[in-house]
């Protein structure tokens, strides 16, 4: 069918020719009528011209503009014609990850690490800008020559700083990719991005989303019930060091998650880079060794027989004393000679889900030291530090911490600190000594250390 809108005129964009559509758009290839520039000039449709949606679009087109990341598709600009949004961006000459996919199956994992690794960084930097993407998925993805990857579609970001504008029983997103909490249309933050980004690696690696299921509402319900599916299972080939990776960055809850979409990727580098044994080479070398074994054994019968045959040399000994090997450096103490707060703030919070309480509380404490205040880890850090002195008894030493964790942390964690707060008080009011209850296997004992 013939598209009427070839040829015409939008915010001073001649357009050229359709590119792509979805649900909600179409994205066409057009040249600034004036500057001559070639831009991808993407329109949404009518239905979703309302004024909530119009502002919120405007209002954040015009931030999207504002980042400049080389793996951030740049925005020319954006408005509304005629009741017709439309945003300008920089046409990028390549194809989707989700075309590439399609042609060409999973990918090895150093080339997907290598793409997402990029859009990683992108995330990262918009989030230290305040914005949340909210639709990462590999339609939004554009690869161009020599892996170079973009990610655009800024139009449905949100201001982390702001309540969502979403309308009330529904979400943004696409299903495949969206985080547990932006299902239930909770606080949407950085870490529904990296949920996502993490979908994305899996569907590179595996060649489908990790909840794939017959029904929109059955991949909704696998996003807010299912447990992460085994990688290794779906593809032998992989590292198993993958799986706990992957597992972490699709966590339930956020507070599991890696504290960015660049720790999570480096994660991955790392556990990627970890040799695998080939059965068959290992097959292969047991061979060999129990053959220079047998034949090590051999030649030692021959020379023991040779030297029996003839008088034994006199032997003389000579006895050295050694120096005992020094003791080896205690773990605990190595770490807490570091200064990077976030290291110790994930060594007191391992040490604490371990039970390991009275442990925990020189990590939690330095960690409380050395992290930056007014940041998301020094509030984490300072829980940990009260939970940790609650659960050995000194109550009243844990509830000054546990008071300032409730000012630093984000209004979502208050319900998880004012239970503790409240045990503290108990504690003193009766006198109590004794160890507070810890929190359920489904409930952690403390935030998982962000920053």
């Amino acid at each position: 069918m013939l598209d009427r809108r070839i040829d015409t005129e939008v915010g001073g964009y001649r357009i050229v020719e359709a590119i792509g559509r979805g649900g909600t758009s179409v994205v066409y290839r057009a040249e600034h009528v004036r500057l001559g520039r070639t831009a991808a000039l993407k329109l949404l449709t009518a239905t979703l011209g309302e004024s909530d949606f119009r502002d919120r679009f405007l209002r954040e087109s015009k931030l999207a503009a504002s980042l400049d990341h080389p793996s951030i598709v740049p925005v020319f600009d954006a408005g509304e014609e005629d009741g017709l949004l439309y945003i300008a961006m920089a046409c990028v000459d390549g194809s989707d990850l989700k075309t590439m996919l399609v042609k060409e199956g999973r990918l090895p994992p150093r080339r997907a690490l290598r793409i997402i690794g990029q859009i990683a960084s992108a995330l990262d930097a918009a989030h230290a800008r305040g914005l949340v993407h909210r639709d990462v998925k590999p339609a939004n993805i554009l690869v161009g020559a020599g892996d170079r990857a973009f990610l655009s579609d800024f139009g449905v970001v949100k201001e982390l700083a702001t309540a969502g504008t979403t309308r009330t029983g529904s979400f943004i997103g696409t299903i495949a990719y969206c985080a547990p909490e932006q299902i239930e249309g909770g606080e949407v933050d950085a870490r529904a991005d990296q949920y996502a980004l993490a979908c994305v690696l899996y569907e590179c690696l595996v060649g489908t989303s990790p909840f794939h299921r017959s029904s929109d509402v059955a991949v909704l319900n696998a996003h807010l019930h299912a447990p992460t599916p085994k990688l290794t299972k779906a593809a032998p080939d992989l590292p198993v060091a993958l799986e706990p990776v992957l597992a972490k960055a699709l966590s339930k809850s956020p507070l599991d998650r890696y504290s960015s979409c660049g720790e999570f990727v480096a994660a991955a580098r790392s556990a990627a880079a970890e040799r695998r044994v080939d059965r068959r080479r290992l097959a292969v070398s047991v061979g060999l060794l129990s053959a220079v074994a047998l034949a090590g054994a051999g030649l030692a019968l021959g020379i023991a027989s040779v030297l029996h045959s003839s008088p034994a040399p006199r032997v003389t000994t000579v006895v050295q004393r050694l120096k005992p090997p020094p003791s080896p450096v205690a773990l605990d103490t190595l770490v807490l000679q570091s200064v990077d707060g976030r290291t110790l703030n994930d060594a007191a919070f391992y040490l604490i889900k371990a039970n390991e309480y009275a442990r925990a509380i020189p990590f939690a404490r330095r960690a409380v030291r050395y992290t930056v205040p007014g940041s998301v880890t020094r509030g984490y850090a300072t829980f940990n530090l009260g939970f940790a002195l609650l659960k050995v008894g000194r109550c009243d030493d844990a509830l000054p911490y546990l008071e300032h964790a409730v000012k630093l942390e984000s209004p979502e964690q208050r319900p998880f600190i004012r239970p503790r707060i409240r045990q503290a008080r108990e504690c003193l009011r009766g006198g109590a000594s004794g160890p507070a209850p810890s929190r359920s296997s489904a409930s952690p004992a403390g935030p998982s250390p962000k920053q």
